[in-house]
C-alpha cells in the first residue's frame, strides 16, 4: 500500500461539512500529484501519492 499522510485532522466540532469539503477540494487543487481525500474512518484529510 502506498504511503498515506493525513493533511488535516477533522475529528472536531470546529468545521462544518462544508468547511471539510473545501479543504478537501484546495487540497487536490494545490496538489496534483496527490490523491485527496476525506477518510470517515479516520475522521480525517487523507493524502496519497498518485505514482
Amino acid at each position: 500500500m502506498d504511503s498515506e499522510v493525513i493533511l488535516v485532522n477533522v475529528d472536531s466540532d470546529d468545521y462544518t461539512l462544508g468547511q471539510i469539503m473545501q479543504m478537501v477540494t484546495r487540497y487536490q487543487d494545490e496538489n496534483p500529484d496527490m490523491e485527496v481525500y476525506l477518510d470517515g474512518d479516520r475522521r480525517a484529510i487523507v493524502g496519497r501519492r498518485i505514482r
